[in-house]
């Protein structure tokens, strides 16, 4: 779009209101822009974060939070403006800072001369000042070095008196000496890596009432303290409002030079270039059309761009019921644009996965209450998190039902006991996982057709002639397996004359693409290729027994715990419990990974293509 350049904020600000608007520099995607000049953001950027980081500092030094999206009442300041307000509040808080600083430090130091003073003086000991001819001293060494210093003090006068022992197990003594044998006292203590202590110099001697006193310090010094935290919290009363405004002013500022950044200019006018939402082009424009009716817009779709399809901005958007489920498939990749969004897909097997594998009404109702817990948390990630383990725990209790297993005492089931069906739940598990890659094999031919890359659709690992044999091949192993009957020869010949088009891909491939390759090495590529797809089949589909197997650990857990209440019978109750605690525990998370593993591993790696970008709006 073209804006007039006295209207080019406006226009951004609007933009950013709608939220609607991910900027990109148009020199990038039209050639013949390319020589256009663009606005030099970059020092105003780095004063308004700077301003932006003050902001914080301050906030996180009055224990507060900015309100988000404040009133802009200061919208119109500049930056000089903004940071001589950030400047009073600095000068308010500095002192008191400051004063709260000094007086923590020397509580410190009152404190841990009160610890030394009840540690290291259990008895009266007056200073040097006060017996003029002796030389004190107080300190800790190692038990073992005791008797070789003894040794050494043979020589001259000392009373050595071992009376404590500190947390570290070193002994802690008291030295007296004539002081004319200072320096040799000193130096035979170095000797024996003395550790001196300190006696706190307020003290000539330790009166009765030292406890009392050291104590009434203490405490003054806490209510000094009290005292300018009451003053910073009313400083924080008072500057909420203004920090909370100059830190939504300092975000808007940022967005509005970020959109910039991405703008090229003319003499007159400014030209903006971005992304918006199919259904929000219309809000888009008629927001544009009010603050500038001269404006000029042209609008393309993806397709008509001059952009790879892995560079356009990916907005995934759901329902409130399957929002939960984006981080799970974000975490994998971001689908590219144009292909199929596997979220829907994901929640579906990712529950109905986990509920088979971790089947217990008991232990499925455990789950929804902790999510009722989690949902009260204040962070967002947690509150999503929540939602997945209500979900969790819902299907878990719906195949509790089924299985009849409520934490592990079994009750009349409604469709299946995974330790008497043990064969039959390993069969329904590798159906399951062929109808799952099926989906895969679906999926990745619908988006190389909507790419129009019709021999992907048809000869990729995951197109229409290797689904054709994955599919007959199981036809004729499950006609053996069930009757002992060879696959018919109509069979046969289909899944053989599948390979050979496979094995003639290259041929095919070459004459399309008017490709140079070396033919020979093309084939060797290709056969190697066409042996991994047949051993990768055939383990995804055998991958998905570890449904069966997790749903049959589930139940054999319960009979090792129960055998063990009973071999211990008083505790047996308490057993029981911590057993259950560690199920939910321990093969929650396994059931979990497993889960997500088989939609990784298994289906997304049939078709899911990357993009690069989400789309990220200026707000």
């Amino acid at each position: 779009m073209v804006v007039l350049k006295a209207k080019s904020e406006e226009v951004i600000s609007g933009l950013l209101a709608l939220g609607m608007f991910h900027p990109v520099d148009i020199r990038h995607v039209e050639d013949e822009l390319a020589a256009l000049s663009v606005f030099q953001v970059e020092k105003e950027y780095a004063q308004w974060e700077a301003v932006q980081i003050n902001v914080r500092e301050i906030a996180r030094t009055l224990r507060l939070t900015p309100q988000p999206n404040a009133p802009l009442a200061i919208q119109t300041d500049t930056f000089e403006t903004v940071q001589a307000r950030l400047d009073q509040v600095q000068a308010k808080i500095t002192p008191l800072v400051e004063q709260r600083d000094g007086l923590i430090e020397e509580l410190k130091t009152k404190e841990s001369m009160f610890s030394q003073i009840k540690e290291y003086f259990p008895i009266p000991v007056k200073r040097g000042s006060f017996y003029t001819f002796l030389e004190t001293s107080v300190g800790k060494i190692e038990e073992k070095n005791i008797p070789a210093l003894e040794r050494s003090l043979k020589d001259v006068p000392h009373l050595f008196y071992p009376f404590n022992k500190d947390a570290h197990g070193k002994i802690i003594v008291l030295v007296i000496g004539l002081r004319r044998d200072r320096v040799f006292l000193d130096k035979v203590l170095r000797d024996f890596a003395w550790e001196k202590v300190e006696y706190p110099p307020e003290f000539s001697e330790l009166p009765s009432d030292v406890d009392a006193k050291m104590r009434a310090q203490i405490l003054d010094y806490k209510e000094r303290i009290r005292k300018v935290d009451l003053q910073m919290q009313g400083l924080a009363r008072e500057s909420r409002a203004t920090l909370s405004q100059v830190h939504s002013l300092t975000c808007l500022k940022k967005s509005l030079l970020e959109a910039k950044r991405y703008s090229c200019i003319t003499e007159k006018t400014v030209l903006l270039a971005g992304w918006v939402p199919l259904e929000e082009k219309a809000a888009v424009i008629a927001a544009i059309r009010k603050i500038d009716p001269s404006f000029y817009v042209e609008n393309r779709r993806p397709e008509e761009v001059n952009i790879p399809k892995d560079e356009i901005p990916v907005r995934l958007k759901h329902n409130p019921l399957l929002k939960p489920f984006e981080p799970l498939v974000e975490a994998y990749g971001l689908p590219r644009y144009g292909t199929v969004d596997p979220t829907i897909f994901v929640a579906i097997s990712f529950l109905a996965m986990f509920g088979a594998m971790f089947g217990d009404l008991g232990h499925g109702l455990v789950l929804v209450l902790a999510s009722f817990f989690l949902n009260r948390s204040a962070k967002e990630g947690v509150k999503r998190a929540s939602v997945i383990l209500l979900y969790c725990g819902v299907s878990s209790a719906i195949f509790g039902t089924l299985y009849g297993c409520v934490f592990g005492l079994e009750f009349p089931s409604v469709w299946i006991k995974p330790m008497e069906n043990i064969m039959e739940l390993f069969r329904l598990s590798i159906f399951f996982g062929m109808g799952f890659l099926t989906l895969g094999i679906l999926i990745n031919i619908i988006n190389a057709l909507r790419d129009r890359d019709y021999l992907k659709a048809v000869f990729d690992k995951a197109g229409l002639i290797v689904g054709i044999i994955y599919w007959l091949a199981i036809g004729g192993v499950t006609k053996y397996l069930v009757s002992r009957a060879p696959a018919s020869p109509a069979v046969i010949k289909l899944i053989a004359a599948g390979v050979v088009l496979l094995f003639l891909k290259p041929v095919i491939e070459s004459f399309f693409h008017k490709s140079k390759e070396n033919i020979a090495m093309l084939f060797m590529e290709n056969t190697v290729e066409i042996l991994e797809i047949f051993v990768g089949y055939l383990s995804n589909t055998v991958s998905f027994m570890r449904i069966a197997a997790y749903a049959i650990t589930h139940t054999s857990l319960f009979l090792a715990i129960f055998e063990l209440s009973r071999a211990l019978k008083d505790a047996g109750f308490i057993v029981i419990i911590l057993g259950n605690i560690m199920i939910i525990l321990l093969e929650g998370l396994v059931s979990s990974i497993q889960a997500i593993r088989l939609n990784y591993y298994e289906f997304f790696s049939k078709f899911f293509v990357t993009g690069k970008y989400s789309f990220r709006p200026l707000k």
